[in-house]
């Protein structure tokens, strides 16, 4: 029988507390008095409890911001594929376009001074996702985009949308100097109107590693972690067909797949991708080698987890990917990584903080894992090197940045009001 984690509460339950750590200035008495900077924030995005890596990103985001006072008030529209009902114009439908225009509707009679758009292409209706541009084309507020995907080789409608998209906003922004180069070259976007900031990521408290293991009764293993919702992107199937190269040669070794399968593939496949990694897994005979925690943890827990382990593993199988919060969690950790190399993972991972393998190759993959368990002062060198660069990746750091481009954002978009003004006067 395959190996699991302790038992825990339902996802039901963890969902709750994830809601119940969400807070903003109008709903804590007295704050409202703080002296916090003049800026009140509107956020179109996936938000938790909805399971997603957005959402997440959104929440920390606007928690960071508020927590260090550099706003004062946040309205969160979230996106939601199966909304509760009664549905409101605070909600956004995924796949009913009017609910677009009126969401905008409802961020502009809240007065917020800016909207941050949180863009994945899959979490809007329409082709490409096109639908979020009746919310862009309606709102009265300065836009600022972030491009969570840049898409290589782009086809004409889509490079027609993030053009039109990143036209009605006052400023865009990618997570990696890579992105805001495929913007410039492949669809015309203005460098000027691009800002590079990092995808945040929480500094851990450091426990030793002894203490995680310990704790989570990994004790005398060497630790593999991939996190993450999971889905057949991912490609945690080659991970698993590495091990028995591995076994070979650290019989001790566990490889822990963190996370509960995404909501969507759920939806679309239920759990036809986890039950082959299961039934793969009983096929190598690796049921004391993988451990499966199926679960969409709390902070706390997932940062022990990371904590605990020899090296961080993303063997994703697609290259256009220029964000990836699981590799910045690995680097804040400072985690060797062993990653495909996606567009954010070269960038990222560059200059010594982690080592590439091939796409879809778990020959590669052992060999570079290998590599790192047999070589000690290269482990400490990639953990060195990831845990120096992941200091300038904390919330607080990424979240001051985040302030400073809706200031400026709203800047801009006066100076345009005002020159819009003298020249119809």
């Amino acid at each position: 029988m395959i190996d699991v984690s302790p038992v825990r509460p339902s996802n039901a339950s963890v969902r709750e507390n994830i809601a119940a750590e969400t807070w903003f200035p109008s709903q804590v008495g007295g704050m409202q008095n703080m002296n916090v900077q003049n800026l009140s924030i509107g956020y179109v995005s996936t938000y938790p409890p909805r399971a997603c890596g957005l959402a997440s990103f959104t929440r920390d985001l606007a928690q960071a911001l508020t927590v260090r006072r550099r706003v004062r008030r946040t309205v969160v529209v979230p996106v939601e594929n199966e909304p509760l009902l009664p549905l409101n114009e605070s909600v956004i439908a995924q796949y009913d376009r009017e609910s677009y225009i009126a969401a905008a509707s409802f961020l502009n009679e809240s007065n917020v001074d800016a909207v941050s758009l949180q863009h994945e292409f899959g979490i809007f209706g329409g082709e490409w996702g096109e639908y979020i541009l009746d919310l862009c084309r309606n709102l009265e507020s300065p836009l600022i985009t972030t491009f969570h995907t840049v898409v290589t080789q782009p086809d004409g409608k889509l490079v027609k949308i993030v053009r039109e998209i990143s036209r009605l906003s006052t400023m865009v922004v990618v997570t990696i100097d890579s992105a805001r180069k495929l913007l410039t070259e492949e669809y015309a976007i203005d460098p000027e109107k691009i800002r590079v900031i990092r995808h945040g990521a929480p500094l851990p408290d450091r426990k030793h590693r002894s203490y995680a293991r310990q704790h989570l009764r990994l004790r005398n293993r060497t630790v593999l972690v991939t996190t993450g919702l999971i889905n057949p992107g991912k490609g945690i199937e080659y991970v698993i067909k590495s091990l028995p190269y591995l076994v070979e040669y650290r019989p001790d070794i566990i490889y822990l797949v963190i996370g509960e399968t995404h909501p969507e593939v759920r939806k679309r496949d239920g759990e036809a991708y986890r039950n082959k990694l299961v039934a793969l897994v009983r096929e190598l005979k690796l049921e004391r080698n993988v451990r499966f925690v199926d679960e969409y943890l709390p902070e706390v827990e997932l940062s022990l987890y990371m904590q605990a382990a020899d090296i961080y593993v993303a063997p994703y199988l697609g290259r256009d990917q220029v964000s990836s919060g699981t590799i910045t969690y690995a680097l804040t950790h400072g985690k060797a990584v062993v990653s495909t190399p996606t567009i954010f993972a070269e960038e990222a991972l560059s200059n010594l903080r982690g080592l590439f393998c091939d796409f879809a190759d778990e020959y590669s993959i052992a060999k570079c894992v290998r590599r790192i368990l047999a070589d000690t002062k290269l482990r400490r060198k990639l953990e060195s090197n990831a845990f120096k660069y992941g200091k300038d990746l904390g919330w607080a750091k990424v979240a001051d940045q985040y302030a400073d481009a809706f200031r400026s954002a709203k800047r801009l978009e006066g100076s345009v009001a005002e020159t819009s003004e003298i020249s119809e006067n």
